[in-house]
């Protein structure tokens, strides 16, 4: 889609600042690091931002002069350094809000601009200690009282015992291979669930294997489909259970029990493609996990890529008791924190604020424009004289000739929000939002509409008519303004936690993978669900793809496995769409 943004590109180069020497600590980051074509002399200020300064030095140490980009791959590492760890979704979406603003072609780099603002903004959240929305969507009784899940007896005959090992099951070896003799070396006590023939007799054993087990230890191993284990661990991640996950990402072009997995890439032509049965299940395999990461990352949970060192892992939370979010990186762990934040609406709005005082369509605005701007974002005054402090501008040039452009506007903002006054910043959105960013709305909504995109009917001819009829609301999930597929959308996310019901609608035409998974995180959240399930019938096509037996066993697996943890929790499931409708319409209006 090409933007609507190209008249506004910075258009005055930014020059690479010299090597820094010591002792030059003092010098404002807004003219030090971003060398303003109008500044050849320094002048030195002690009203730098500590934060901002902090950014130039990591910045400087690993990427070299601030003209340089921040690969994609590079950011979480390079923040991850200023002790912030933004989750893997939270880095794309500034990456994506990075790309609009800027109007570039790709999303595959951050400017020391950008950069900045998003550290200044973490650091910021950090410090306030933002908590989590509280969803609206809590199992509750009519007269307000929290409901009491349903709990099973242990059996006699079943021992407790320290990690529950699930996840990938045969023809995976990673349990007798790796984990079990490291965990009998360590003296933890574990329980195997791997049989060489799943039944579904097994899943009452399981179960009370997994409620009785301290530590949940899951590995999603790119050798099977994964279905169920990626629907058991967001359930667990939701429920605040000790949940130690690993990830192996999916190939493109590789197979599954001897099927091959490929991707739209792996396809030629159209030809080949109609030849080629499992065309797209690579999106929807690498979608599931995409969306598992995400959801298990916004409760703090590290996600591992190695076994050894997650058992490592899993023997320190044991032996001292922590919770899987007090790993550290000295555990070679990769934290995450504060997931739930929304970061790049932050620098969607200095878009519009920089935007709104451009009058020109330069691409440049004036230090009287700039400080507008910061008045209409955080509703405080800032004078030119005190911003030319910040900036440390050449004396003896008029104000009305000294021009910034966005990324240097990004790199004062961050100083000014991360100075010595102490003050929180509260940034408020300024004139009309640009096309296709996420904005913000947390208007309460009684429904939430949640099923596969490439098939809305059902939302459209069922059940908006019979909720407009009953007067009651809706939000329906969004296809993914930031970029990011199969992970939610900040607007969704944000929808879910102000709705008072969720409906998750998974039908027999499609595999539903991210959908179960996301149903199955908010059922473990304890949130008020309503479940309306379909199996996958034997021979069906979706698309160009006939499912084998093997794929429609696996997803419906999946399916069983949902439906088990929610009838649990004494959540309602059923198989066609009206009477969900009826059922969502009934708990909405006798509430």
């Amino acid at each position: 889609m090409t933007s609507t943004r190209s008249r506004l590109r910075p258009k005055g180069p930014v020059m690479s600042c010299g090597k820094r020497r010591r002792g030059e600590d003092e010098i404002s980051l807004a003219s030090a690091t971003l060398a303003y074509p109008w500044q050849p002399d320094h002048t030195i200020t002690r009203r730098t931002a500590r934060i901002v300064r902090e950014a130039y030095s990591v910045w400087y140490a690993r990427m070299g002069p601030i003209t340089h980009q921040l690969p994609a791959d590079k950011v979480q590492s390079l923040f991850n350094e200023m002790q912030l760890y933004p989750t893997r979704a939270q880095v794309s979406e500034m990456l994506h809000c990075a790309k609009e603003c800027a109007d570039r072609n790709t999303a595959s780099y951050l400017t020391f601009g950008e950069f900045c603002l998003f550290a200044t903004e973490l650091k910021r959240c950090y410090d306030k200690g933002i908590p989590r929305s509280n969803h609206l969507a809590r199992l509750l009784e009519r007269d307000g009282q929290e409901k009491k899940r349903q709990t099973r007896k242990m059996s006699k005959t079943l021992s407790k015992q320290e990690v529950f090992l699930g996840g990938s099951c045969n023809p995976t070896t990673w349990r007798h291979d790796i984990a079990i003799p490291l965990l009998k070396n360590l003296g933890i006590t574990y329980y195997n669930p791997q049989v060489a023939e799943w039944s579904a007799e097994l899943i009452e054993q399981e179960y009370l294997a997994k409620q009785s087990a301290t530590v949940l230890f899951y590995v999603i191993d790119r050798q099977t489909r994964n279905i169920v284990g990626m629907i058991e661990a967001a359930n667990f991640a939701g429920a605040r259970r000790k949940l130690v996950l690993v990830i192996d990402s999916y190939k493109p072009g590789q197979t599954v029990g001897g099927e091959l997995i490929s991707s739209e890439l792996a396809i030629a032509d159209e030809e080949s493609a109609c030849f080629n049965s499992n065309v797209h299940e690579y999106e929807e395999l690498n979608g599931g996990i995409l969306m598992l990461q995400d959801l298990v990352e916004r409760q703090g949970i590290p996600v591992f890529n190695n076994i050894p060192i997650a058992i490592n892992c899993t023997a320190k939370v044991l032996r001292e008791k922590l919770t899987v979010q007090d790993l550290t990186v000295t555990d070679m762990a990769q934290p995450v924190k504060m997931g739930h934040l929304q970061v790049g609406d932050k620098l969607i709005k200095l878009r519009q604020a920089f935007d709104a005082l451009d009058s020109s369509r330069s691409g440049q605005i004036s230090l009287t424009d700039v400080c507008m701007a910061y008045r209409l974002m955080t509703n405080r005054k800032l004078s030119v004289t005190e911003l030319r402090n910040i900036v440390s501008g050449q004396t003896g040039n008029g104000e009305s000739t000294t021009k910034v452009n966005f990324e240097e506007f990004c790199t004062i903002v961050a100083e000014l929000k991360g100075g010595s006054n102490g003050v929180a910043e509260k940034w408020t959105l300024c004139g009309r939002p640009l096309r296709a960013l996420p904005v913000n709305n947390t208007c309460l909504r009684d429904v939430f509409l949640a099923g596969d995109l490439a098939d809305y009917t059902w939302a459209l001819q069922l059940a908006i008519p019979f909720l407009k009829k009953n007067k009651l609301s809706y939000y329906t999930v969004n296809e993914n303004q930031t970029g990011q597929k199969h992970v939610l959308d900040p607007s969704d996310a944000a929808a879910i936690d102000s709705s008072f019901l969720l409906l998750f609608n998974i039908t027999s035409h499609t595999r539903a993978l991210s959908l179960m998974t996301m149903a199955a995180h908010y059922i473990g959240l304890g949130c008020n669900v309503v479940l309306c399930v379909q199996h996958i019938s034997e021979g069906s096509i979706f698309g160009t793809e006939k499912l084998s037996q093997d794929a429609v066993n696996d997803y419906n697996r999946g399916r069983v496995y949902l439906m088990d943890l929610a009838r649990r929790d004494r959540i309602p499931v059923f198989q066609t769409i009206q009477e969900a409708i009826d059922c969502v319409i009934e708990k909405c209006t006798s509430r």
